[in-house]
């Protein structure tokens, strides 16, 4: 059940939706089994792919259903995962609205016990407004003066069509989960590094730095890893950071890492980042601040 303190204070369900009417096979031993069938820990995730673009169909990029569909595909593979604990929204269904209502369901269902996952894969830009003047919304936190957006379904036929990195960290922020995993495959996606938000007010000003200093446990507490398909600054193409770091999880990653029979977020995103690296001209980031590895699937 959500708390009444679910929006922190002063934060409603009714603002939530103002906002969104205005801006938008190896043998394991038996501690590895212990990860994925531990009855208390169940695996949730949401798999948001747009890749089509409502009146603009120059901007559709197919490639990113596909990657939702190979996602899907390799989680479900993997038995601690279960079909009514994923969700998948791709293409015309795919609004500012319903992500919204995705994380909802997804605060709803997880507990402090169990592990989620988030991929989100869209044209991506720094926020600027009519002028080209960067725009960085309250909490103003970020150094080049710009938040970073991700454009949703009728994002290129209405400028307001979109999600910005500090509406998602906040709601990312109420999860219990013991481990969250955020993949955001996207241009300037290095942007959505923020870390967990515990202001509890998401218009209230805080200085980034202090924010962060003394939080530690909070923070850690969160047990979050974010891995995103390149720098800040960057554009990116196709969805081969994507189609990696899935390879990643099917088990190329763990032949390439320890060789535990755990295909974790972590190996995979080093796996991604190599031939990312090798074959295109933009660079994989990660932010980790989860203890050990966060196991994804097992071969």
């Amino acid at each position: 059940m959500i708390k009444n303190t679910l929006f922190g204070k002063g934060i409603t369900f009714a603002l939530i939706a103002l906002l969104i009417g205005i801006t938008f096979s190896t043998n394991i031993n038996a501690d590895i089994s212990q990860v994925f069938t531990n009855e208390e820990t169940e695996y949730w995730a949401l798999i948001f792919a747009v890749g089509v673009y409502k009146n603009n169909p120059h901007q559709n990029r197919p490639s990113m259903l596909i990657s939702a569909d190979n996602l899907y595909e390799v989680l479900i593979n993997s038995p601690q995962w279960q079909a009514d604990h994923i969700h998948k929204v791709t293409a015309s269904k795919a609004t500012g609205q319903r992500l919204i209502h995705e994380l909802i369901w997804l605060i709803q269902n997880e507990d402090s016990d169990d592990m989620s996952l988030i991929y989100l894969t869209t044209h991506g830009s720094p926020l600027k407004g009519p002028i080209g003047i960067p725009i960085d919304l309250p909490p103003r936190d970020e150094d080049d003066g710009a938040d970073e957006i991700l454009i949703m379904y009728e994002g290129f036929d209405k400028w307001y069509a979109f999600i910005w990195d500090d509406l998602l960290n906040f709601f990312l922020s109420k999860l219990q989960s013991k481990g969250v995993c955020l993949i955001v495959d996207s241009c300037f996606s290095g942007g959505f590094n923020d870390n967990p938000m515990f202001a509890g007010n998401i218009f209230e000003d805080y200085n980034a730095k202090s924010f962060t200093q003394g939080l530690a446990e909070e923070l850690s507490a969160q047990n979050r890893v974010v891995l995103m398909s390149c720098e800040e600054d960057e554009s990116c193409y196709g969805s081969y950071f994507s189609e990696f770091l899935i390879d990643g999880f099917w088990g190329a990653a763990d032949l390439r890492g320890n060789k535990d029979g755990i295909n974790s977020a972590e190996e995979s995103f080093d796996y991604a980042k190599f031939w990312v690296n090798e074959m295109c001209y933009f660079n994989p980031t990660i932010l980790d601040l989860y203890p050990g590895e966060y196991p994804v699937t097992y071969s």
